[in-house]
């Protein structure tokens, strides 16, 4: 089984030409820190609300959060090299340029 048993097939089905045969207009995948989500939007009417039905799929079970992803680590590393040049620029190891 892929993913766990888990499938999303989001296919043309949910196009404007086939919108009366299925009365949805299209889903919207959501992942964040807290969870997997699946959005279902119905045909705009502006006489309605179209405010999506959210279904929650799957809770995170440990939040995912900017300093877990490749990014966090990147971005930790030029902090550190920050901090070193400002150590050095403190210690007198490098000077301020003027021109």
């Amino acid at each position: 089984m892929k993913a766990g048993g888990k499938l999303f097939i989001i296919d043309g089905g949910l196009s404007k030409a086939y919108q009366s045969a299925t009365g949805i207009a299209g889903y919207t995948l959501i992942y964040n820190s807290h969870h997997l989500a699946l959005a279902e939007h119905m045909p705009f009417d502006p006489k309605k609300e179209s405010t999506p039905k959210v279904s929650v799929v799957e809770k995170v079970k440990s939040r995912v959060m900017v300093a877990d992803t490749d990014k966090g680590r990147e971005l930790k590393a030029q902090i550190a090299d920050l901090k070193e040049l400002v150590a050095a620029y403190r210690e007198g190891t490098i000077k301020e340029r003027v021109e």
